[in-house]
């Protein structure tokens, strides 16, 4: 059976690097940014702009999910998010986006989903 590593790196000027490799990750963060924000308004439509700054959302991390061979499988983009009135942020995370073409382009996993909030 596979080996299937999970490690994090942070997410800088929408990508990230690994193994000296640059990875860019702009569509990614494009779509997951619309559905969190499109999931927070449908699950706290009545508080979400109060507590919430939604400018703030932005990319801090990916979980990555490799294989024994260092090669990165798919990922999850971490979100950071600024309480209003608070002076901390929350998380929020991405969908999960499998690696094609050469592992340097992220794409829609199709049988995986996941929008936390």
């Amino acid at each position: 059976m596979a080996t299937i590593k999970k490690e994090e790196y942070p997410v800088k000027d929408n990508g990230f690097e690994y193994l000296g490799k640059h990875y860019d990750c702009h569509h990614a963060i494009e779509r997951d940014i619309k559905m969190i924000l499109q999931e927070a308004e449908t699950s706290h439509k009545d508080n979400f702009d109060e507590f919430y700054d939604r400018n703030t959302l932005r990319p801090d991390k990916i979980r990555l999910y490799v294989d024994g061979n260092n090669i990165p499988i798919f990922g999850m983009i971490i979100y950071l998010i600024d309480y209003k009135k608070e002076n901390y942020s929350r998380s929020a995370c991405g969908g999960y986006y499998k690696f094609e073409f050469d592992n340097s382009v992220l794409l829609p996993h199709p049988y995986q989903e996941s929008i936390c909030w």
